[in-house]
């Protein structure tokens, strides 16, 4: 009796470890789901210029929605095949947690809190916090933004929202949905200063023909802008880290490089940060 207990219980539990170790079948993907659909659903923002904004001519374009297009490429073979779904700071975790989007780039920081959940590639970009004011403004430095007369503007993402609070806790903070919205109210004189992604402050700026500048320095340290997507799924997230890193590092890096200088005028950083032969 005791050997067929035994026996049953081995059995048992060569079946559970059997489960916990066999990897998850192709169809529990997400990414056999994008290979038999034949297209990319990725969450993108039309707002924020020059990472994704609507044109002259109508067109939703940007460095991001481009780099979604070579990703849609990678992923694909055409970069067209993809459906850009729209949305706001707010909407753009949301829309990849749901299951609405398969992935998003969005101008989102990799932050710990952020990583709890969801799941990042490495990064395709650097990023920091610019604030960018009228030219003759008052505010010279980052340390006047601390002041009871200084209006503080920007998107109402979590991380400016902390860091309003962090960085100038006497100013009055007002919060929007998009930096366009944050942008007009810089231009109205609603608000004194703005605080933003340093591709979409530098961009403004460059285009404001010397109404604008930005001022010496950043809010906090430099951080890295990635793709994220619901976590939970490690063959579509290798997949997807794979792609940039070629594209950042590696094979692609032609392609990256010629859209990144499109968007910014400069070279992007080195393809490594190592000698090569």
């Amino acid at each position: 009796m005791f050997h067929r207990i035994s026996a049953l219980v081995l059995g048992l539990a060569g079946c559970v470890a059997g489960l916990w170790l066999a990897p998850a079948s192709a169809a529990d993907s997400r990414l056999e789901t994008i290979v038999k659909r034949d297209k990319v659903i990725v969450a993108v923002s039309s707002t924020a210029r020059p990472n994704g904004f609507i044109d002259e001519n109508g067109k939703l374009t940007g460095f991001e929605v481009e780099f979604a297009r070579l990703m849609a490429k990678a992923l694909v073979g055409d970069p067209n095949k993809i459906e850009l779904m729209t949305t706001t700071v707010d909407g753009r975790f949301p829309a990849v947690l749901s299951g609405k989007a398969d992935f998003g780039i969005s101008t989102a920081t990799i932050y710990p809190d952020r990583a709890v959940r969801l799941a990042f590639t490495r990064p395709y970009i650097d990023s920091s916090t610019l604030v960018v004011v009228p030219k003759g403004s008052p505010i010279k430095t980052l340390a006047d933004l601390d002041s009871e007369s200084v209006v503080l503007g920007s998107t109402n993402s979590a991380a400016m929202v902390d860091r309003a609070k962090l960085y100038a806790p006497k100013a009055k903070a007002i919060f929007f949905d998009t930096d366009s919205a944050a942008v007009l109210a810089l231009k109205s004189g609603r608000s004194t200063a703005w605080q933003a992604d340093s591709a979409a402050a530098n961009f403004f700026v460059g285009q404001s023909e010397g109404a604008f500048v930005v001022l010496d320095g950043s809010l906090g340290t430099i951080n890295n802008n990635a793709i994220f997507m619901k976590p939970g799924d490690f063959e579509l997230w290798l997949a997807l880290d794979t792609i940039v890193r070629e594209y950042v590092n590696g094979s692609r890096y032609g392609e990256y490089a010629a859209l990144y200088k499109t968007w910014f005028g400069k070279e992007p950083p080195p393809q490594r940060p190592f000698n090569q032969n």
